[in-house]
């Protein structure tokens, strides 16, 4: 290989690694901040619920939304039930009402105006906005979901309801370690190309 051939290989891996080094970061970066109008699948299995400190100034349910009804589940904090408090929807129950791999739309009822501000998107909710955030990367094992709890959208940092869930249920919100994983397979996937080039 001559000396110019020799040159431009390194080039083309030192840029490999830069832009390898950049998903990394873009996707470690990106997965930080809670997503919103996400959602949340049920996988089968038990899910817990656990309630978070907030700051709201309303009383709110977090309930669980399906045909033309809806199931309870708890009040945010600090209003109603304490930081800690912990419900599990058996998996017995869940199946009585929807099914594996269906939509769990939550959402809160605001007992101080009526309001329902569901999770997902925008058009859900009778101002048209997203109410609702996803945190995956908020507390290891578990997905956080904070709501605005004022119609209009408040002040959109979606910590008026905060609720952690585990166990089965998955959410639309891609986990650092997958977003990692598609950037390196794309990286190897072009290096491999330009191998076979060469």
């Amino acid at each position: 290989m001559n000396l110019i051939a020799r040159a431009f290989f390194s080039l083309r891996h030192a840029a490999a690694a830069g832009l390898a080094a950049g998903l990394l970061a873009f996707t470690g970066a990106a997965s930080a901040a809670p997503v919103l109008g996400a959602q949340l699948y049920w996988a089968g299995g038990d899910v817990t619920v656990e309630v978070q400190g907030s700051t709201a100034g309303y009383l709110s349910e977090l309930r669980l939304y399906y045909s033309a009804t809806s199931y309870f589940i708890a009040y945010n904090a600090p209003n109603g039930n304490p930081v800690g408090t912990t419900v599990t929807l058996s998996d017995a129950l869940l199946d009585s009402f929807i099914d594996v791999g269906d939509e769990m739309v939550f959402g809160i009822l605001v007992t101080n105006t009526g309001d329902v501000f569901k999770m997902g998107p925008g058009s859900r909710n009778a101002d048209g906005l997203i109410h609702a955030a996803v945190d995956a990367t908020a507390r290891a094992g578990w997905l956080r979901v904070g709501f605005e709890d004022l119609f209009g959208g408040g002040d959109r940092d979606y910590d008026d309801n905060v609720f952690d869930f585990r166990g089965g249920l998955r959410s639309s919100v891609p986990e650092p370690g997958s977003l990692a994983l598609v950037g390196l397979a794309l990286l190897a996937a072009g290096a491999a190309r330009r191998k076979s080039s060469t």
